[in-house]
């Protein structure tokens, strides 16, 4: 006598569950994004499977692959702003601050790399939310009110928050393709650039 063939069939959500289903496919995303070095190779199939709906169900909450890598993206922001809302809350002087900052962004790249390199990789013909200047604002505002504790306006802050972002992240991306170089420990080079960006007074004016 044959064996009895079963399969596993996922649950269909009742009515106006969709926004469950929604969640579902945003989850599955995420989690195949932080498996992958490049974000790029995540398929709707992918997330399809992952899930166990048919591909055509996702477009009934996404309209593409972009428009849910820009959720995903969204959602990764949130999880890093949440880190970064952490270290600003733990206090201390602007020093203590950046330093801590500088700590969490690291600690999230070595981390979560997929999740990382979507945070920075663009995605193409979708407007921005509404009320955002560019995707990671808000956690970038959270620098500036750092650094404006040691500056004397607001565009010098956002002009230190700018160089330092541009430190850490740098010294993030280049030591895993530039790994012979002598580096210093990442702790040593954290407490460098907080020491140079906390230090008031310094000479920074925006090019005109």
């Amino acid at each position: 006598m044959a064996a009895q063939r079963t399969t596993q069939r996922r649950t269909v959500a009742a009515r106006g569950d969709g926004s469950r289903l929604r969640e579902e496919i945003l989850d599955a995303a995420i989690a195949l994004v932080e498996e992958v070095d490049d974000p790029w190779k995540l398929s709707l199939r992918a997330v399809a499977r992952r899930v166990g709906v048919a591909a055509t169900s996702i477009y009934l909450h996404f309209d593409s692959l972009d428009e849910l890598l820009m959720a995903v993206k969204l959602a990764l922001w949130q999880r890093f702003g949440d880190v970064m809302v952490a270290a600003a809350e733990a206090g201390g002087t602007p020093y203590e601050r950046v330093v801590r900052f500088g700590q969490a962004y690291v600690e999230f790249a070595r981390d979560n790399p997929g999740a990382f390199q979507q945070l920075f990789t663009m995605t193409w013909k979708l407007p921005l939310p509404a009320g955002e200047s560019f995707i990671g604002a808000a956690q970038f505002e959270l620098l500036v009110d750092t650094l404006a504790e040691v500056s004397a306006t607001h565009q010098e802050a956002q002009l230190r928050a700018t160089q330092l972002w541009c430190g850490v992240h740098g010294m993030v991306v280049l030591r895993s393709p530039m790994s012979h170089y002598p580096w210093l420990e990442i702790e040593e080079q954290l407490a460098s650039l907080a020491r140079v960006w906390t230090t008031p007074g310094l000479p920074i004016e925006r090019q005109r």
